[in-house]
């Protein structure tokens, strides 16, 4: 597998084990732990997808996606919501929001890996 993968996230230890996982499987990363320039530098990396955490430390997740769907440089981008917020409840208001999918903590490397092929495939 190929492909760009944005990684917003701001606890170190899921940024490695994602960044990681992603590695082994082929896919290059680009990451940011708070979201700064988020737009720019998914504009710039061509990436194929965003997995993004919603609890952030200055932005939640749920604004970056809006402020990524504004611009027309990353408005097509998958993002992927990876939060610990596993309630039906909350799943179903993040799908709502506009993330194309999301992934509950702890994160299965498994299904992490199936997301993430099924996007970078269709970006192909």
């Amino acid at each position: 597998m190929t492909g760009t993968v944005v990684i917003v996230e701001d606890n170190a230890m899921n940024m490695k084990l994602l960044e990681q996982a992603l590695s082994i499987a082929g896919y290059q990363t680009v990451k940011s732990s708070d979201g700064d320039g988020l737009v720019e530098m998914t504009a710039a990396s061509g990436a194929a997808l965003i997995l993004m955490d919603i609890q952030l430390p200055k932005y939640s997740g749920v604004d970056l996606l809006k402020l990524l769907k504004a611009d027309a440089r990353t408005a097509q981008v998958p993002v992927v919501a990876v939060t610990a917020f596993a309630d039906p409840d909350s799943v179903a208001g993040f799908l709502e929001d506009g993330f194309e999918q999301v992934i509950t903590k702890p994160i299965s490397i498994r299904k992490l890996l199936d997301e993430v092929a099924r996007y970078c495939k269709a970006a192909e």
